[in-house]
């Protein structure tokens, strides 16, 4: 599950064997979902001039940008046969250094660090804590980056992180449902209440890789879920 390197940051591989290949494209059709929220987010903006949906735009691009790296994190140990190509083996002649380990590593802190500052992005919508507040901004700037360095250490936290962070997140948007009662609400406190149950999972992974499929499939279903209110709005519009 994990391969640790001597005195070298780590590769991380959390699928089992025969799942190798379908999370990649599970996490690629969770990285199109996202580009679809990003574009239905900036397109409401666009139509409403609310900042907030402005504010999740960014967000689920920097969500986005934490799948690529992942999906080329986990190819890059799953080894495809891209060097038999002469461009291929070119690129691999130059980065002869590189390994597949190091590249993985350093996909997992990247997709770590693009998971924790959308996630926290998110935070600050559903908080409605003001962007001009430059200080709030530093300050939860350098949570992110305490918690990246954090998870290089034991990528467990960064779970533990993810998970609390969806937990607020869930539990704002639920008292926003009670509040306003709509189809609107319900869709997105449902859709991060299944990123939350799908966190919960990863957190596990540590003792059984079964628990990183079932995980990955749950999140998928989040992603999707929660595209459904920002379509509805786009399509009211």
């Amino acid at each position: 599950m994990l391969e640790a390197i001597p005195y070298k940051i780590r590769s991380y591989v959390f699928s089992p064997e025969w799942f190798y290949g379908f999370d990649s494209i599970i996490e690629l059709i969770a990285t199109i979902v996202c580009i679809l929220l990003v574009y239905y987010s900036y397109k409401c903006f666009k139509l409403t001039k609310e900042n907030k949906y402005l504010y999740f735009s960014t967000a689920f691009l920097s969500l986005t940008l934490a799948f690529m790296a992942k999906i080329v994190g986990t190819l890059a140990i799953y080894k495809p046969k891209i060097t038999r190509t002469s461009l291929g083996s070119s690129v691999h002649q130059t980065f002869n250094t590189i390994t597949p380990n190091d590249i993985n590593a350093l996909a997992f802190i990247t997709f770590v660090f693009f998971s924790l500052l959308g996630f926290m992005m998110l935070f600050l919508i559903v908080s409605k804590l003001t962007w001009k507040n430059k200080g709030v901004l530093a300050l939860m700037f350098y949570f992110v980056i305490l918690a990246t360095w954090m998870s290089v250490i034991h990528y467990q936290l960064f779970f533990v992180t993810s998970f609390l962070l969806l937990l607020l997140i869930t539990y704002s948007y639920y008292m926003n449902y009670l509040e306003a009662k709509t189809e609107k609400t319900r869709f997105v406190m449902t859709a991060f209440g299944i990123l939350l149950i799908s966190h919960a999972f990863f957190i596990f992974v540590i003792y059984s890789s079964t628990m990183y499929v079932l995980a990955e499939l749950v999140q998928l279903l989040g992603f999707i879920y929660l595209l459904v209110p920002f379509m509805l709005i786009f399509k009211k519009k």
